[in-house]
């Protein structure tokens, strides 16, 4: 072969060759932007993850957290409900009538066990001036009867009703209707006046007050007094006091009716 045949065939290699050599080239480097973008992809969709995660797992701290807190404020939030069992109770003149008739039946009841009677009579009076009666207590005066002199709001405690405890002539036991006949004759006219007369006052404090009457009182309006038409205190005042009663089934029941208007 001549020499310029060996130069034609070198050249037509090196041409052949650095085709391959380009298109092998191009093929890698398209090969390589391909793999780049599905790294990138890839990469991005894992940042994806990676980002729904955390911010599931803060979601999950906060809800965590916010539980926490609301459980550590439940305990606060039911201690505040909590009630005092001697704050005033506000009720209306039905509702009082329906709280004595209550504890009435309950101390019927107690009073058939001891052989005994008991009304809701335990208060009354003939004629008389325009001031507030009232009763004292070791918690003060109790308005008894409100007639506007000086008025409720002079007083930190207000009397519901009552009940009087006592032994009938007649034996009879229990809740009675007709213990009295009249004002002047008061207990004395059906009650044995040689046997124990107890008088019970309700609160709308949650407390049951206690007064036990001398022998042979009969009286409805002893243990109260009455204000002045001016609403100022004057010459009637209560013959006793009422203590606070250490009857504690009475306490409790007082307190478990009046559960309801709390």
């Amino acid at each position: 072969m001549s020499k310029g045949a060996w130069i034609s065939t070198i050249v037509v290699l090196l041409v052949v060759g650095l085709g391959a050599g380009g298109v092998l080239y191009v093929n890698h480097q398209s090969q390589d932007r391909e793999l780049k973008e599905e790294q990138a992809k890839n990469s991005s969709l894992s940042e994806k993850i990676a980002s729904s995660d955390k911010q599931k797992e803060t979601s999950e701290k906060k809800s965590s957290s916010q539980q926490s807190s609301s459980s550590v404020s439940e305990p606060s939030s039911s201690s505040s409900e909590e009630t005092n069992p001697n704050e005033p109770v506000n009720l209306t003149t039905a509702q009082k009538q329906a709280v004595n008739k209550a504890f009435l039946s309950w101390a019927s009841d107690r009073a058939e066990v001891g052989n005994m009677a008991v009304t809701d009579w335990y208060f009354d009076h003939g004629a008389a001036g325009r001031g507030d009666w009232y009763a004292n207590t070791a918690d003060g005066e109790v308005q008894v009867q409100d007639q506007n002199n000086p008025g409720p709001s002079a007083f930190l405690v207000h009397a519901i009703g009552g009940c009087v405890f006592l032994t009938m002539k007649d034996g009879s036991t229990g809740q009675q209707d007709d213990v009295v006949e009249s004002i002047a004759g008061g207990y004395g006219d059906k009650a044995d006046m040689d046997k124990p007369i107890t008088k019970y006052m309700l609160g709308d404090n949650g407390k049951v007050y206690e007064l036990r009457l001398d022998k042979g009182d009969t009286s409805l309006t002893s243990g109260f007094g009455e204000y002045t038409d001016e609403g100022q205190r004057g010459d009637y005042t209560p013959s006793y006091s009422f203590k606070v009663s250490e009857d504690q089934a009475a306490q409790a029941e007082l307190q478990k009716i009046l559960a309801d208007y709390r």
